[in-house]
């Protein structure tokens, strides 16, 4: 009964979220203050057309001149946010006492809503102030001195980034190889990792030109949408059903639903699991100046106008994954929701397949993040020489990242606990800290401590936080 209720809220949900991004479109959008020069704004534009040679595979150093049009900006921001953290949201809800469906739905959509107040903000303060990417943004805002903070937190991001995407490998490639027959003295997932690591992962993470991985940000997009729909599917369809004894309910399944503790009102300290995963899910705020000046047309109203649409159809691809991994599987559910699924089950096996191919072909892209933060960090603090870093440096580089990653991947055995981790640390500090720190100093310098605009700003954060 408690599961069939959850999934008229499902459709309930889904109905209320649609008809909200319908309605996005003719809401009115915040304004920005007015008092920016025409000189401001033509600097700032012409500043976009230079240097596309520089575009860092994150983002954050600013654009390449190009432009893009709603639609597809919507489909960017949309891929860059979304990612393998979508498979930890279900046992985020799972975990200790449990987090019922309504308050797993509400923290959902106050973090989403919250979070997408905080990127609209970033980009409406580089259009104030002429800063093309991040970095720059900061130093305008709080000093070019401390722009190694700036490297500092991309580092520890995509390091997080790398320890999550190599047990996802361990964790989908040892089911697969296990279903192609690999016997299991040779398929434990340490093995898998280190052997990945050392045949596939090293070499690919010492190629500098990544333009032939292009591919992966459509791989990655597309299994993400395919997984929420296999999750989907499963919740509804009975193959995982207790009472109805389905199809998968078998000796081979790991673990077994269960739902002593599942709940549609619980709320309590343990909701903390979830809202630690959901901060770090929606964290791609300091790519937010690269989205705002390669957007067509790009102004504070259409840039508010992509940010809402975006982030309401992330919300709702969070919930699903959240409740439908939840209604299928209760108390049982991992910290890798496709580890709780039936070997035998071919969308399942699918999904790990598509799951983990995105990842293995996408994870250089993330690496090589990791090598120029830590670059950024060092030529900050020691000298501008390491910028530039011979071969053997290079490779040195690369091999002491994944050796730490790959330390770490093996003996943080649940994913889930490095996504709670990152998420609760850096989460709070990318996406309710800076942009309110870096937007209202700003505003303080652009028009001064006793402006309108400045003191508007602190009460706008206020309110919103």
């Amino acid at each position: 009964m408690k599961v069939k209720c959850a999934n008229k809220l499902i459709w309930a949900f889904l109905f209320t979220t649609a008809s909200a991004i319908h309605s996005n479109s003719r809401n009115r959008l915040p304004k920005v203050p007015s008092k920016i020069s025409t000189s401001t704004r033509s600097r700032s534009r012409s500043r976009v057309t230079k240097d596309k040679k520089n575009k860092d595979v994150l983002g954050y150093r600013g654009g390449d001149g190009s432009t893009s049009t709603m639609m597809s900006s919507i489909f960017n921001l949309v891929n860059n946010v979304a990612g393998a953290g979508i498979l930890t949201l279900a046992g985020g809800m799972a975990k200790g006492s449990s987090t019922g469906i309504v308050p797993g739905i509400l923290i959902n959509s106050v973090l989403g809503t919250i979070s997408a107040y905080t990127f609209i903000r970033i980009g409406h303060v580089c259009q104030i102030t002429g800063a093309q990417n991040f970095k720059e943004l900061w130093a305008y805002a709080l000093g070019e001195s401390t722009t190694f903070i700036v490297d500092t937190m991309i580092a520890l991001m995509c390091l997080a980034a790398c320890v999550i995407y190599s047990g996802i490998l361990g964790d989908v490639f040892t089911p697969l190889l296990s279903s192609i027959g690999m016997p299991d003295s040779l398929n434990s997932r340490s093995s898998n990792i280190l052997v990945i690591t050392l045949s596939m992962l090293f070499p690919m993470g010492l190629i500098q030109d990544l333009s032939g991985l292009a591919f992966t940000s459509i791989l990655g997009f597309a299994a993400v949408i395919y997984t929420v729909i296999f999750l989907t599917i499963r919740s509804i369809d009975g193959t995982y059903s207790l009472d109805n004894n389905g199809k998968f309910i078998t000796s081979a399944l790991k673990e077994l639903p269960a739902f002593e503790k599942y709940s549609h009102w619980n709320f309590g300290f343990n909701s903390l699991n979830l809202l630690s995963n959901l901060a770090l899910a929606y964290i791609a705020h300091y790519n937010s100046p690269s989205f705002y000046w390669e957007l067509e047309n790009t102004s504070p109203k259409n840039y508010t106008k992509m940010v809402g649409i975006s982030f309401a159809l992330l919300v709702t691809l969070y919930t699903l994954s959240m409740l439908t991994g939840y209604v299928t599987f209760g108390d049982a559910c991992k910290g890798n929701i496709l580890l709780n699924y039936h070997p035998d089950d071919v969308l399942s096996t699918t999904a790990r397949a598509a799951t983990g191919f995105s990842i293995l072909f996408g994870y250089p892209l993330v690496l090589r993040g990791a090598r120029q933060a830590l670059q950024g960090v060092a030529a900050t603090l020691l000298g501008p020489s390491y910028n530039k870093l011979t071969s053997r440096q290079f490779t040195t580089l690369v091999g002491l990242i994944l050796t730490f990653v790959t330390i770490v991947a093996i003996t943080v055995k649940d994913i889930s606990v490095v996504v709670g981790l990152t998420g609760a640390i850096m989460g709070s500090f990318i996406v309710f800290i800076i942009p309110a720190l870096v937007y209202i100093r700003s505003m303080e310098k652009k028009f001064g401590s006793d402006s309108a605009e400045y003191q508007k700003s602190k009460i706008n954060f206020a309110l919103s936080h």
